[in-house]
């Protein structure tokens, strides 16, 4: 009778330590992200999508919050010939599915977008913020395709791999997500 207690209570502590290990074997985390989505604008006259500028952006994703900071590419020709522009932009990926951002190109020119949606056929007016100068910047959207760029078990593995400190502690990157949210 002591052997068949012994081996139960081996089996529970045994089972204890296995149980919680499986449960947590497929939570799903909070992973580094980055993102790649493109726009394109009417190049030379207003209202048509034939002749385009197009503007693809590489972006990276903070997961905590779905904001983003990245660089993009514009290029494209109207009647002043071929031209390909750098560019920086700084944004959001938005709960509707749709995407806000500033962007900055190496010439100066700085415009805002405010919740693009990603279907590549609804057609948002942008706010020409530099140069002041009223004009009309129409552009259309594709989905992002966001991809993980990491694979941290747990958030102690993230603040260890960059060294610790506050903005790793307080960054969401290997905790579980949140499915209410």
């Amino acid at each position: 009778m002591r052997k068949l207690i012994a081996i139960a209570v081996s089996f529970t502590a045994i089972a204890s330590l296995v149980v919680p290990a499986l449960a947590s074997a497929d939570v799903a985390r909070y992973q580094s992200e980055t993102a790649t989505f493109t726009m394109v604008q009417p190049a030379g006259v207003f209202g048509q999508f034939d002749n385009v500028w197009t503007h693809n952006y590489t972006v990276k994703v903070n997961p905590c919050d779905s904001t983003f900071s990245g660089t993009g590419v514009e290029t494209g020709s109207d009647q002043n010939g071929p031209a390909t522009h750098n560019e920086t932009v700084t944004g959001s990926f938005n709960a509707d599915g749709s995407i806000s951002l500033v962007n900055t190109r190496d010439d100066g020119v700085v415009w805002s977008l405010d919740n693009v949606k990603t279907d590549n056929s609804t057609v948002t007016l942008a706010t020409l913020i530099a140069p002041a100068i009223p004009s009309n910047l129409e552009f259309r959207a594709t989905a992002p395709v966001i991809t993980n760029t990491s694979s941290f078990k747990n958030h102690g593995a993230y603040v260890s791999s960059q060294g610790g400190g506050s903005d790793a502690a307080h960054s969401c990157i290997g905790m579980p997500i949140n499915s209410s949210k």
